[in-house]
């Protein structure tokens, strides 16, 4: 029986996600959480096989549970939600630790066959996801200011694009108010960036989304033309730090 914990910061969402994976063959739903903090202390606490998660789960966010699986050391296998037009952030998730990235228009057959592969050890990109793994990776410009960015530092402007303070941050990440303000400058910096205003429309801009930016992903997925889309498993498109 493989047991999963749903990580969802929209109750409804949440209930609605636990209800579809409940009713699959040899799932068990053990647990739900809304924030990133709550989704550490549920995995310790109930050892999961699985972890459902949403990619813009609130609190410190989706890369540092990743983070505090790693360093913990713990088992469970991590398959993120999310919806985006660019390869940036499923390719910070992958690098991070996850083992599948699906968007939010997946099928219950698709999302019952990402869950079995992680499962058993594999990777799994949804075909949206895949198509704009390989187009960056065809198109790959390695001046990027976004790979500049550590992934603290990409975790602390995630958080900042969500209108965290940065005392709320350095809170969440046990990390001093003058150490985020240097992260701070830090993305500023590498990105080109005065300002918070100059940084959210150059988030927009490259499709780092947040959850107030979720619609911008329908809109443009409605409007392109994709052509004939795939699947991508294993390590087919992306690796490991």
């Amino acid at each position: 029986m493989m047991r999963v914990v749903i990580s969802e910061g929209q109750r409804l969402v949440c209930e609605s996600l636990a209800k579809l994976v409940g009713d699959l063959p040899d799932c068990e739903v053990i647990g739900l959480c809304g924030s990133g903090e709550e989704t550490v202390k549920l995995i310790k606490k109930l050892e999961p096989n699985l972890l459902l998660m949403d990619m813009l789960i609130p609190g410190f966010g989706a890369l540092e549970v990743l983070q505090r699986i790693e360093t913990g050391h713990l088992k469970t296998r991590v398959l993120i939600l999310g919806n985006v037009t660019k390869a940036i952030m499923p390719t910070q998730m992958l690098q991070a630790g996850a083992q599948a990235f699906l968007t939010k228009g997946v099928s219950a057959e698709e999302l019952s066959h990402a869950i079995r592969k992680v499962y058993t050890g594999r990777r799994y990109v949804s075909e949206f996801i895949a198509q704009r793994l390989l187009n960056a990776s065809l198109c790959y410009n390695e001046q990027s200011r976004i790979s500049k960015l550590t992934r603290r530092e990409f975790q602390v402007l995630l958080m900042l694009l969500d209108c965290q303070r940065v005392v709320q941050i350095a809170r969440s990440l046990h990390l001093p108010p003058k150490t985020v303000n240097s992260y701070r400058y830090r993305i500023f910096d590498k990105l080109g960036v005065s300002s918070n205003v100059e940084m959210v429309l150059f988030a927009i801009k490259n499709g780092i989304p947040t959850r107030s930016f979720e619609s911008e992903f329908d809109r443009v997925k409605s409007q392109e033309d994709e052509g004939p889309l795939f699947v991508a498993e294993d390590d087919a498109l992306f690796s490991k730090d």
